[in-house]
């Protein structure tokens, strides 16, 4: 039997968390018999007594825990030591992210479990997925911050997979727990759950969603993102995918190519001078080029996959010369009808035209596809 433990952060939900527990426990008997249900509150000391009411219900169900913090923690503070609980005190196979205020559906419970028994690693709860939603009376400035944010979102992870980033309803495995853990720099506020998918996600973690219907609460005082919320969650979008830009291949591609760009023109500058012919002028600056390209693709761009070896190296170096042939060909035969045509003084015009659309397009294919290929597993 696998033991799941929907964790349930909570502060001043007095109101709420009896109910809560008491439908709980009327949706585990649905689930399959495979799965030992259980319930961790993690309470942040709360003063209107909601320690109090889960206690009791202690009393009432053997698989009702509480965990108390001294302090109030956060959002993402409450989820990080109700987990580590859960792992190592409670020894969860799985474990649930879930609102105490009824926003999260718990009749949703027993399709967490199918995505998860079906292989994925993290499911989510998506109010932005087909069959989902978000509350008709949301006043326009919170479906802004909230619609507005996930759009945002989306469009700079470049990931249309995910259709709800900030969900707090989910279902994570312990193995993925561990791996992202020690990653996650934010836990006061909602930004929490970002980092936490985002991390995730790079991880190659498998994510599943199922279709949710976020409600207003039940009763109390909601606790909307404040402005700090908001701005550390935008803010961390930006500052992850300007870094993940600069870490890419394609940034690290593109230096590399400018950089051969730069040997490329200086030595047909050089050559030019030294009045060679000017098939042999083209030929001899790019080929240096290649030269560069190989040498820093090799060591920085496809670093993952680097060749390594004398002998190694010397045969890939041929056949990288061989596929880098066309953009040689191609190079030296447009420079020189370009100077036919146009005279020497636009070589330089004509250099940075052919680079950029005909010869780094036709690079990028021939180095991720043959040079530089990934091995299969």
């Amino acid at each position: 039997m696998s033991k799941a433990v929907v964790i349930i952060p909570t502060y001043n939900e007095k109101e709420n968390i009896g109910l809560l527990i008491d439908k709980l426990e009327e949706v585990f008997a649905k689930v399959p018999k495979k799965w030992e249900m259980n319930i961790l509150v993690v309470d942040d000391s709360s003063p209107d007594g909601t320690g109090e009411v889960v206690r009791g219900k202690m009393d009432q169900f053997k698989n009702v825990h509480l965990f108390t913090n001294k302090e109030k923690v956060g959002l993402g503070g409450a989820y990080m030591r109700g987990m580590e609980y859960a792992t190592q005190e409670m020894k969860a196979d799985l474990m649930f992210e879930f609102d105490a205020d009824f926003q999260h559906d718990p009749e949703l419970i027993p399709s967490f479990l199918e995505k998860i028994d079906g292989g994925a690693d993290l499911v989510l709860g998506s109010r932005y997925m087909k069959g989902g939603s978000i509350p008709k009376f949301w006043g326009i400035h919170r479906k802004i911050l909230s619609v507005g944010g996930n759009i945002f979102t989306r469009v700079m992870m470049l990931d249309r997979k995910i259709h709800d980033w900030t969900t707090g309803f989910r279902a994570v495995r312990p193995e993925l727990f561990f791996k992202v853990k020690d990653k996650i720099t934010e836990l006061k506020t909602y930004s929490f759950q970002l980092q936490f998918l985002y991390q995730a996600r790079k991880l190659g973690a498998n994510i599943a969603e199922v279709p949710l219907n976020f409600k207003e609460r039940y009763k109390g005082y909601s606790k909307i993102p404040g402005l700090e919320s908001t701005i550390k969650t935008f803010w961390f979008v930006i500052k992850v995918r300007t870094i993940d830009f600069f870490k890419s291949r394609f940034f690290k591609f593109g230096t590399v190519g400018f950089l051969g760009y730069l040997v490329n023109a200086f030595f047909l500058n050089l050559f030019s001078k030294m009045s060679f012919p000017e098939v042999v002028i083209w030929a001899a600056s790019t080929e240096l080029a290649i030269i560069n390209n190989f040498a820093l693709n090799n060591i920085w761009t496809f670093k993952n996959n680097e060749i390594k070896g004398g002998v190694n190296v010397i045969k890939k170096f041929l056949q990288f010369n061989l596929t880098s042939a066309g953009a040689l060909i191609i190079q030296t035969v447009l420079g020189t009808l370009g100077v036919y045509i146009l005279g020497g003084e636009y070589r330089q015009l004509l250099l940075p035209f052919i680079v950029l659309f005909v010869v780094l397009p036709y690079n990028y294919f021939m180095y991720t596809r043959v040079i530089w290929k990934k091995k299969q597993a």
